[in-house]
């Protein structure tokens, strides 16, 4: 009796071993693309940038059936590729470093789901690329291009140079099968925003082939440390109305403490920039301190790309402070806004207010303003020059319109009223604008339907609104439908 109660015991681990074994071996197989990419970015410590692209999603939100010729051309290739793909799911896409001079990626990674092999196979044949095999792989390269599908996945991935692609595909796939990203990695590529990108820091500096390498070791390690386990992940989003970009800086409170953010500085900025109706602006607060002792640790030719375009009296003068010249120099703070009529300011009469915030050795940009200067009419303790005044105070310099006052409350749109408040801050109100007169290129005629773009930056991450005028419509169907009537105007007008 007790054999048989251990036969038994043997027997039911047996099948939960079996149930398990097939599981786990069974994983990569069963992938989607989402997991596929996850597991790539875990299993490849080179992969530096990865994310998603919701192509079916914002061609919808394009309306391109309504598009003529779109409609034919486009309705034909995904009736075609929906045979073998499943369509409404996002393209996935990892970028591997190092990094080239001029920023490509050693290879680019796309994945995409497939609902029937046979039919995308048969797609692809009819489109005359041979398909040849590797085990459960069916792949085909041509040039620095290697695609291949396995079961319900496909991976295309681009190299440049010769190799292997029949290798590279194989490690593809069998990646795919690792474990799956957590923490940051996942929830970048869980977002459910249109577009989504994921940037590791940590290896992005760990592939970097910079002027890193001639840190010490003790101020690599405490890069290392500083920038361990940091994302940078973006979204984008279009949606009736507008579009949105949000990135957030996933990374340690020590590295956010280090970089040059200065936050919370309430009206100390705005403030300094005048009196009038704000239609445009920009406004920095940098922590120059901060700034300098970044660049000093861990770029070692930073302060010489700064320097190397300066004029030689500014670069002597950056020399003669010393090694925290640009702290001494500038206080961070900067600002400009455009005031006025907006429609004037792109003929003869452009009204502004600026301001550049000067440090505890700013005496020798004063003086060298003042010295420059010195032939102009004064008034007050502005120099004149045209209908631009130019104050040099204690503070900064004020340089400002002559029409305006150059003190009092400035008025902001209500979307902007934090501006100057972060590390930087950005307006425009095109609404207030007549961008007709402006004879802008076709491609930038579009802002005839816009209302207006905001954005900010602080430590925690970025963000950047566009909206339109008209809000009852997702902005990319408006932005469609405004170049089919541009379009057609031209046809017009050629009497076609």
């Amino acid at each position: 009796m007790k054999l048989i109660k251990n036969l038994n015991l043997i027997f039911a681990f047996g099948i939960i071993g079996l149930f398990v074994f097939s599981s786990c071996s069974g994983k990569g197989d069963e992938r989607n693309a989402q997991d596929a990419t996850s597991a790539l970015v875990q299993q490849n410590q080179n992969i530096i940038a990865f994310g998603k692209v919701k192509v079916m999603d914002i061609l919808n939100k394009v309306d391109y059936k309504h598009i003529p010729k779109a409609n034919v051309l486009l309705g034909a290739q995904i009736q075609m590729w929906s045979k073998g793909f499943k369509t409404d799911a996002p393209i996935y896409y990892a970028l591997e470093a190092p990094l080239a001079e001029d920023g490509t990626p050693a290879t680019v990674f796309a994945m995409m789901d497939v609902t029937n092999k046979d039919s995308l196979i048969s797609v692809i044949s009819e489109m005359g690329y041979a398909m040849e095999k590797a085990g459960e792989i069916e792949y085909f390269q041509e040039n620095d291009v290697t695609f291949g599908v396995r079961n319900n996945l496909f991976i295309l991935l681009s190299k440049k140079a010769p190799y292997d692609g029949k290798a590279a595909i194989e490690k593809a796939f069998t990646d795919s099968e690792g474990d799956l990203s957590e923490g940051k990695a996942a929830e970048i590529l869980a977002s459910e925003a249109d577009i989504v990108n994921g940037i590791s820091i940590e290896r992005l500096y760990g592939t970097a082939n910079t002027s890193l390498n001639k840190l010490s070791q003790a101020k690599k390690d405490e890069l290392k440390e500083l920038v361990a386990d940091g994302f940078i992940s973006s979204e984008v989003r279009f949606e009736n109305g507008k579009a949105s970009f949000e990135s957030k800086n996933l990374f340690s409170d020590a590295l956010k403490d280090r970089l040059f953010f200065s936050d919370n500085n309430g009206k100390t900025l705005v403030n300094k920039l005048g009196s009038g109706n704000a239609w445009m602006g920009v406004a920095a607060n940098i922590d120059m301190r901060k700034f300098e002792k970044f660049v000093n640790d861990f770029a070692p030719d930073g302060n010489k790309k700064l320097t190397e375009n300066l004029p030689g009296e500014a670069a002597f003068l950056l020399m003669a402070l010393g090694p925290n010249a640009y702290s001494s120099m500038l206080s961070g703070q900067f600002g400009m806004v455009a005031t006025g009529n907006p429609n004037a300011a792109f003929g003869m009469v452009f009204e502004f207010n600026a301001f550049l915030g000067l440090g505890k050795q700013g005496d020798s940009i004063r003086q060298m303003m003042e010295e420059n200067l010195a032939g102009s009419p004064k008034k007050g303790d502005a120099f004149i020059m045209d209908n631009t005044a130019v104050a040099p105070r204690k503070d900064g310099i004020y340089i400002y319109s002559v029409t305006n006052a150059g003190k009092g409350k400035l008025n902001l749109p209500a979307y902007a009223k934090n501006f100057g408040e972060k590390t930087f801050s950005m307006f425009i109100a095109f609404d207030k604008m007549d961008i007709k007169s402006l004879e802008l290129d076709d491609e930038m005629k579009v802002l005839e339907i816009m209302e207006s773009f905001n954005a900010s930056a602080d430590r925690n991450g970025s963000t950047a609104v566009l909206t339109t005028k008209k809000k009852n419509a997702n902005i990319l169907k408006q932005v469609a439908d405004f170049y089919m009537v541009t379009l057609k105007d031209k046809i017009d007008n050629l009497g076609i």
